[in-house]
C-alpha cells in the first residue's frame, strides 16, 4: 500500500526512444524511495532517478490523469549471448511478491518518466521504465506475468541471459 501511495505522487518529464535489446542500466542511480513487498517483505522495491533518464518536470502534461496501459502488449527481447542471467526461481519470488501486492494493495500503480521502478531478489532484477511524455498506470499482475515469461524463456537454452519486454508503442518497457 505504501509503494502505491509513493508511486502515485511523482511528476512526469518528457522522453521517448527506441529500446535496443540490451540490458537497461540506471546510471548514477539515486534512490528516491525504498520499500519491501511480498508476504514476507522479501523483495526490495525502489523508485530511482537515473542520470541517463530525463529529470521529471512539472508542466500541464504532468498534472493530467495517468494513461492506463494495463493489459497492453509488449514485445519480448532476450539478451544474448548465454551466461550470467538470473535464476528464474529468484524471478518467480518477485512475480509472487507483485501478485501478493496486487491482492493486498491494489492492482494498479503509477509510473513516471525519469523515475524507473526497480525490484530485486537474489540474482533477479527487474525495472519498469516509462518513456512516455505523460504518467502511465500499469498493473502488478501484468508485470508479474512478464517477469515469469522472460525469466523462464530467456535463459542459456535460448542463448540468452535475461531480457525485456517493450511496449508496442515503445512508451514503456519491463526488464
Amino acid at each position: 500500500m505504501r509503494l502505491l501511495a509513493v508511486l502515485s505522487t511523482f511528476a512526469v518529464g518528457v522522453f521517448a526512444t527506441a529500446i535496443p535489446s540490451i540490458p537497461f542500466l540506471c546510471e548514477d542511480a539515486e534512490v528516491l524511495t525504498t520499500h519491501s513487498i511480498g508476504r514476507n517483505e522479501e523483495v526490495q522495491a525502489q523508485v530511482l532517478s537515473c542520470s541517463n533518464r530525463p529529470s521529471p518536470t512539472v508542466d500541464s502534461v504532468a498534472l493530467a490523469a495517468p494513461t492506463n496501459v494495463c493489459g497492453h502488449t509488449c514485445n519480448t527481447n532476450c539478451f544474448t549471448p548465454a551466461g550470467g542471467g538470473p535464476d528464474p526461481n529468484d524471478c518467480q519470488v518477485i512475480a509472487n511478491a507483485l501478485l501478493y501486492a496486487n491482492q493486498n494493495t491494489g492492482t494498479n500503480f503509477n509510473i513516471t518518466v525519469g523515475s524507473p521502478i526497480f525490484m530485486q531478489y537474489a540474482s533477479c532484477k527487474t525495472f519498469f521504465v516509462n518513456q512516455a511524455s505523460y504518467n502511465e498506470t500499469y498493473c502488478r499482475n501484468d508485470w508479474a506475468s512478464v517477469i515469469e515469461y522472460v525469466a523462464f524463456n530467456c535463459q542459456a537454452q535460448q542463448n540468452a541471459h535475461g531480457g525485456n519486454c517493450v511496449a508496442s508503442d515503445q512508451t514503456w518497457f519491463i526488464q
